[in-house]
């Protein structure tokens, strides 16, 4: 009996010292800032995922602009449109060209490095799109609402926030976690500027 009381007090002991916490990014006028790439450290990847993650063309556009994964993943890219696409990336961590094809690739790319890979379409110059490849679990990519959760049973002493028009160094932003220690809420404002979208290569040289 004491020993079920003590394994009940050490399961209730760490449900309490887990804590939920939310980073709410916003851009320099306040609007909730979506296509935010925040990591959270605490469990890094030791494996693959599976999962393939996609990212559609629509309408002469990646769908989404950015996606976070896991170093190791594989990423697919469909052309729903009805002319032909040929994706490229000439960034750093994976430098790929598939041919140039309607409906699905040849094959899902796989980005076997962390960091970010910038893409565009040799054929339209301003179809830019990111992947950001993460060595931790826990990745998300703000939505519209800017906003995205986090549970641990540890809340990690800073995140990474990553925006690809944020003007901070590599796009990127160290945050510390302080106030958010025991839960709630994290605000981060970041100031942003648009690339011209007319040309593409402009974005592609931001990463």
């Amino acid at each position: 009996m004491t020993c079920v009381l003590a394994i009940v007090a050490s399961m209730c002991a760490g449900a309490l010292n887990a804590a939920d916490f939310t980073v709410q990014v916003s851009d320099q006028t306040g609007k909730p800032l979506a296509n935010a790439v925040i990591e959270s450290p605490g469990t890094p990847v030791t494996s693959a995922p599976e999962e393939v993650a996609v990212i559609d063309q629509v309408n002469k556009r990646f769908v989404p602009m950015v996606i976070a994964i896991k170093t190791g993943q594989r990423v697919n890219f469909p052309n729903y449109d009805n002319i032909r696409h040929h994706v490229y990336s000439f960034s750093d961590i994976k430098q790929f060209s598939t041919e140039l094809y309607a409906d699905n690739p040849a094959s899902p790319i796989t980005f076997d490095r962390a960091g970010v890979a910038a893409l565009g379409c040799n054929i339209h110059d301003s179809m830019v799109g990111y992947v950001f490849v993460s060595d931790w679990e826990d990745v998300q990519v703000t939505d519209e609402s800017g906003a995205v959760r986090f549970s641990h049973d540890t809340i990690p002493e800073q995140i990474t926030v990553w925006h690809p028009w944020s003007s901070d160094p590599s796009n990127r932003r160290t945050v510390s976690t302080e106030s958010v220690r025991e839960g709630g809420i994290l605000e981060v404002r970041l100031s942003i500027t648009a690339p011209n979208q007319i040309f593409g290569f402009k974005a592609l040289s931001a990463q």
